[in-house]
């Protein structure tokens, strides 16, 4: 039986190095109870930008780009201490952190929408990836915690408890479901991660209508090479995060990649996730032709 513990009056669960609120999952060496419970009771603001994302989803990308758009395409690593106060993580950071940051800057989260804090003037950008994707990614993303998670850690395992939605924060489909319920709010912004690689510009364009940032030729090339992979990579994104934040082990940018999940899933776990995927959304018009363009689900129609 899972240990209970009490937070602000709110029951909080802690089973299996997870803690559970509100029906999410939290790796219990990276968050605390009562972090989480003031993320959930912040009062968002009309100048508020969200940026919502299931994790390795593309999240320290958007980042980038809203920073530069807002910042007149200065790069994360101009000033690195203002990139990070101007992007604090929701759920990891707390109310106090939100309420306290330099603006305009963004808050990071991995909430589902429903328990996002909610302003009608307030931004959302939310950006999901493929099913097989982020589990290859979030597996890739375990493995680089230590060698000891490298050692312990097995990807058929991981596969089947994203399948079951036991991996971290929440069911990968319930964020799925949040987002697109969402999709056309005035004060949402929908993003296909495979759209922004196959047309970064376009995408960038989108993020600037949307925050009704004046975008001009010189201030769009700019953002498109400050927020490329191989510029974070270069200019060492995920080490000076790590040496700012020392508790931080996470390899934020990694690859990037669309289809790396075939270097990893086996025929069957191909399978068994395209078939899932069209279980779960076959009467959702529009959400089960999400990704026809992309060759992501090959084995049913």
């Amino acid at each position: 039986m899972p240990n209970t513990i009490f937070q602000d009056c709110e029951e909080t669960q802690i089973c299996n190095g997870s803690i559970l609120i509100e029906g999410m999952r939290f790796p219990a060496h990276l968050y605390a109870p009562k972090t989480i419970h003031s993320a959930l009771a912040y009062n968002a603001r009309a100048d508020d930008i969200f940026i919502v994302t299931m994790p390795r989803s593309g999240t320290t990308w958007m980042q980038t780009i809203v920073y530069a758009l807002l910042n007149n395409g200065q790069g994360f690593d101009e000033n690195l201490d203002d990139f990070i106060a101007r992007n604090p993580f929701l759920e990891m950071h707390g109310s106090n952190v939100v309420e306290a940051m330099p603006r305009p800057g963004a808050i990071k989260t991995h909430l589902v929408f429903e328990h996002i804090p909610y302003h009608p003037n307030a931004k959302y950008i939310c950006v999901v990836r493929n099913p097989k994707d982020v589990c290859v990614s979030f597996f890739r993303f375990i493995i680089s915690l230590s060698p000891e998670a490298a050692k312990n850690s097995s990807f058929d395992c991981l596969f089947e408890q994203f399948l079951a939605g036991q991996t971290g924060h929440a069911d990968y489909f319930d964020y799925l479901f949040s987002c697109w319920e969402h999709r056309d709010d005035p004060n949402v912004l929908f993003v296909l991660y495979e759209d922004m690689k196959a047309n970064i510009r376009s995408s960038i364009i989108r993020v600037a209508q949307f925050l009704n940032i004046d975008l001009n030729k010189k201030l769009l090339e700019r953002t498109v090479l400050v927020t490329q992979f191989d510029y974070l990579k270069q200019n060492r994104f995920n080490e000076r995060i790590i040496d700012s934040e020392p508790s931080t082990t996470i390899e934020f940018v990694r690859k990037g990649i669309v289809g790396d999940w075939r270097t990893v899933l086996s025929d069957e776990q191909s399978r068994r996730l395209d078939a899932h995927f069209y279980e779960k959304t076959r009467d959702i018009p529009g959400l089960n032709t999400l990704w026809h363009g992309y060759n992501v689900f090959n084995s049913c129609t």
